[in-house]
């Protein structure tokens, strides 16, 4: 059962998306902007520099009271289309915050201007950039939604190339699946207030994808094997048309030997952790994130 507050949040939600149907795909972008800024929920105990890695921008949230010498790459999400470091600087800064850790939000290209592999080789160039320029120190990726999908695609490149792996994954509601196939799409059409029906995320997913099969591993992770992955923290809500999704990466890592936790938040939708700091729910999925993504990048 919703909390008022998270019911406020919660309907705030359906209004902003009746608005941005009326609006193109660069107003969306402006919009998703405008509303972090106004909400301003942004941690006050973390410094924010920007940062150049190769040819991709963005932004190091320090915090204050660092407690490890790790680092986390999060990466926004937005369907692949939309988002940036701006929009995402409250999970973010907060990640931060709670993880005792520095974090990077990384600004990949966005679809469809830019379509697979283009995201997902950036983060993969970002993170060995890291490695090599801050040597010995351990880096973890996390990210929500479609960011989600890179921190797991990025995470199955480098292990199928016999690469260094991150210390741990941090996934925020992952949309792991762009075929849309599992039953959670129709099951929770009715209360999830971003996915009444799939329709946007099949145009996303095609958008994204391009001329890739949308059941390559590296595209929809759901379809990967899991062997050797590192640990693995999800969150996900219980009326998101992504819950299957979330609860499907679990399954297969935990079956492949991973250590792999899942929780699922009640009454929650897509990335409620927008409102940490506002909201309870929010505060207590990115405390625990944070938590769990620290514990793995202090040195031994």
């Amino acid at each position: 059962m919703q909390s008022t507050l998270s019911l406020y949040y919660y309907e705030s939600i359906k209004q902003q998306l009746l608005a941005w149907n009326g609006m193109n795909l660069e107003e969306r972008r402006s919009s998703y902007e405008e509303i972090s800024i106004q909400r301003g929920n942004f941690s006050k105990s973390v410094e924010i520099v920007p940062a150049q890695f190769g040819a991709v921008t963005g932004d190091w949230l320090i915090p204050h009271q660092q407690s490890t010498d790790g680092i986390i790459i999060h990466l926004h999400g937005g369907a692949f289309a939309v988002g940036n470091a701006l929009t995402h600087r409250a999970i973010g800064s907060h990640l931060a915050q709670y993880s005792g850790a520095r974090v990077i939000l990384l600004n990949y290209s966005l679809s469809p201007e830019h379509q697979f592999p283009v995201a997902m080789r950036e983060v993969v160039h970002t993170f060995e950039l890291l490695k090599k320029e801050h040597s010995g120190q351990k880096v973890a990726l996390s990210g929500d939604s479609a960011g989600a999908n890179l921190a797991l695609t990025a995470s199955l490149y480098l292990r199928g190339e016999g690469k260094e792996l991150p210390n741990a994954i941090g996934l925020i509601c992952p949309w792991s699946d762009l075929t849309m196939s599992n039953p959670s799409h129709q099951k929770n059409a009715a209360v999830d207030p971003y996915f009444p029906n799939s329709d946007r995320l099949h145009a996303s997913a095609k958008g994204y994808a391009g001329e890739a099969s949308l059941k390559d591993p590296l595209v929809s992770p759901q379809f990967g094997n899991y062997d050797n992955l590192p640990p693995i923290l999800t969150h996900i809500g219980e009326y998101e048309a992504l819950l299957d999704d979330a609860k499907m990466v679990h399954q297969l890592a935990t079956k492949a030997g991973v250590n792999s936790q899942l929780e699922v938040y009640p009454a929650m939708w897509h990335v409620w952790q927008h409102f940490v700091g506002l909201m309870p729910e929010a505060t207590d999925s990115l405390q625990k994130m944070g938590t769990f993504l620290g514990s793995h990048l202090k040195s031994i």
